[in-house]
């Protein structure tokens, strides 16, 4: 049961906001200075070549600069033996997904009702706390929630990176997790799905292809910069990418139906399809992306052929092959299949 002081509180603090309101759009709105329009779609491409470093393992050194801003603690109803998860009472629910919210997870609609926005904010944060992934909260995540603290950043002054930047995205592919700061602060966590390590094949290049190219599905670690950003269905030889921001030759974070707890992709990394919905307005081009705990790509065949058509591959969710323009000309938006 609720403790009537505790209950009133929340209470209170939800009807403040409004009752119902979106996560994304608080996380759109602080601060304003960084959000930006999404570019009209045009048939003209500037691309920006991507920079690419090794990075040291990362270490636990505080970096200089601004301090980062640390939740402050609450206290949050109790939580039944068998958690809380689709179909429960729907003011419990919402104020953990207030909670979520606050601490930079990404529920969705603040209204009280489970949804998969819900689920996939409940996977961040428990791949951000290292425990195993159930897409429910149980007691342990309340305990958490009421005094989480951000950790120190995974990038640290160091020979290549004197300065970590204010403004960058940190990918951190053990732990399934993209946090994206501003102005040296956290804005937002996410879960993610990267490259699933499977065999697959695909034809290059596009048009008039040339040779089959076989090779294992990776996301390669290393320092690189936004490049491009597609507004809407972008179309690849291996399937479709929502809102895709290039960041290294045709990976991309993008939003996909999908996103597993574990690594599923062909390299790009998916984000839940509520955020990369707004994903595109708190990041530009050249801002840093990192990516921590990945493996390089490594290509294991290159056979000559004689033409035909573009490989269809496994499942959807690619990247374009490697070592094309990138990002290529965008096509007309295509829509979901």
């Amino acid at each position: 049961m609720f403790r009537p002081r505790v209950l009133l509180s929340l209470l209170a603090a939800l009807v403040a906001t409004g009752g119902v309101a979106a996560a994304g759009a608080l996380l759109r709105d602080e601060p304003p200075a960084r959000v930006k329009a999404a570019p009209e779609p045009s048939t003209t491409t500037t691309t920006v070549t991507p920079t690419t470093t090794t990075l040291p393992p990362a270490t636990t050194t505080t970096a200089p600069g601004p301090l980062q801003q640390q939740p402050p603690p609450v206290e949050l109803p109790p939580l039944p033996p068998d958690g809380i998860g689709p179909g429960s009472d729907r003011l419990l629910v919402q104020v953990y997904e207030q909670r979520l919210a606050d601490v930079r997870f990404d529920p969705g609609k603040l209204d009280g009702a489970w949804d998969q926005a819900m689920t996939y904010a409940v996977h961040g944060l428990q791949h951000f706390r290292g425990a195993p992934v159930s897409g429910r909260l149980f007691e342990e995540d309340r305990l958490a929630l009421q005094t989480l603290q951000y950790p120190a950043p995974l990038v640290q002054p160091n020979p290549y990176v004197p300065t970590p930047e204010p403004n960058r995205t940190e990918i951190d592919i053990t732990r399934g997790v993209l946090t994206l700061y501003e102005g040296s602060q956290v804005r937002l966590i996410s879960t993610i799905s990267t490259g699933s390590g499977e065999h697959y094949c695909y034809n290059s290049p596009r048009d008039n292809p040339t040779e089959r190219i076989c090779e294992f599905a990776t996301t390669p670690s290393g320092r690189f910069t936004y490049t491009f950003f597609y507004d809407g269905w972008h179309k690849s030889p291996l399937g479709q990418l929502y809102n895709p921001y290039y960041f290294n030759k045709g990976i991309a974070v993008h939003g996909y139906q999908e996103v597993p707890p574990y690594p599923a992709s062909h390299g790009c990394v998916r984000i839940p399809m509520h955020t990369a919905e707004y994903f595109h307005t708190l990041v530009d081009n050249k801002d840093a992306v990192y990516v921590f705990g990945g493996q390089d790509a490594v290509i294991t065949s290159r056979t000559p052929i004689g033409g035909g058509p573009p490989a269809t591959g496994p499942p959807p969710d690619a990247i374009p092959p490697p070592g094309e323009p990138t990002p290529p000309p965008p096509p007309d938006p295509i829509p979901v299949v």
